[in-house]
């Protein structure tokens, strides 16, 4: 009987070996094989011309961080992805709760709020290219028919608030995951806390603070996680919009990794900032994990 047992375990161990083999090799030529050769190509120096390897050691980190290019590409990066992060959060937060009550026409806006999140990344860029755009921009158009501005505003040109503008379409998109997220788990908090809450005499704040915040905690630090990582990994929106410009002022340090590696042609520099880009996201998503267990241990 036991060995009848266990040839049948190990038959079905076999066949779901079998199963689980698609997934695996896809893992190791997708993700492990590119993982590995990056890090190589990290210490390295490539030449192009003979398609060669030449072993430097950590000579192309050293180098990144002698640079005041990628240091200062590594702040705007900070800055910018602080903006997302909270912005993105706040809206987030109050399509929810705003989705959350009963009027005409709530379905329809349900389904409007998943838009945004739906659109690929490079085409959200391009459509804020147009929207920002100082000569024929929707946006400008809208401002200046409302008498706001006097002329047109070159929105991407200016020094001091390109940063912030370059990160409204990630807002924009990111607002809307964030709300999807929130809403779900607003729903499932039952109507007889509420009910409970407006007999006590607890107002709207109230009921958000005692009720709502701590009962969507744990979904709130997720769709933070997603946010900060999103806003540390950006590349798509901002290079169609600006390009990294004007000058450096929106540099990311996906734009930075870019123009190292095909531009200047270094892939061993590009490919070290590539590493660092993702230990850095790496330690925050290790961060807000150890934030999530605490959470739901409470």
């Amino acid at each position: 009987m036991g060995t009848t047992k266990y040839s049948i375990l190990k038959s079905d161990y076999r066949i779901s070996i079998y199963f689980i083999l698609p997934a695996m090799i896809s893992i190791g030529v997708f993700l492990l094989y590119p993982f590995l050769y990056t890090f190589i190509l990290s210490i390295s120096k490539y030449n192009l011309a003979t398609g060669k390897l030449a072993f430097t050691g950590f000579s192309n980190y050293i180098s990144i961080f002698k640079s005041r290019m990628f240091t200062n590409s590594i702040v705007i990066t900070i800055i910018f992805a602080l903006y997302v992060l909270m912005f993105s959060t706040v809206l987030g937060v109050l399509f929810a709760l705003f989705l959350n009550q009963d009027f005409i026409g709530r379905g329809f806006a349900r389904a409007l709020l998943i838009i945004p999140w739906a659109i690929p990344w490079i085409v959200i860029g391009i459509m804020w290219r147009w929207m920002l755009n100082a000569q024929f921009g929707s946006l400008n158009g809208l401002l200046y028919q409302l008498g706001i501005i006097k002329e047109y505003y070159p929105f991407l040109a200016d020094l001091k608030s390109v940063l912030f503008v370059s990160a409204l379409p990630a807002v924009w998109r990111q607002a809307s995951f964030s709300a999807i997220l929130l809403l779900a788990s607003i729903q499932t908090i039952p109507k007889a806390l509420y009910e409970s809450a407006k007999i006590d005499g607890a107002g709207l704040i109230r009921q958000f603070l005692s009720i709502t915040l701590p009962w969507m905690m744990s979904t709130l630090i997720v769709v933070l996680m997603f946010n900060i990582l999103y806003g540390f990994m950006q590349f798509d929106t901002v290079f169609m919009l600006t390009k990294g410009g004007p000058g450096n002022a929106t540099e990311l340090i996906a734009i930075t990794m870019y123009r190292r590696a095909f531009e200047s042609l270094k892939l061993g520099e590009g490919a070290a900032i590539g590493y660092i880009l993702s230990l850095l996201c790496l330690f925050f998503g290790l961060l807000f994990t150890r934030i999530l267990r605490k959470v739901e241990t409470i």
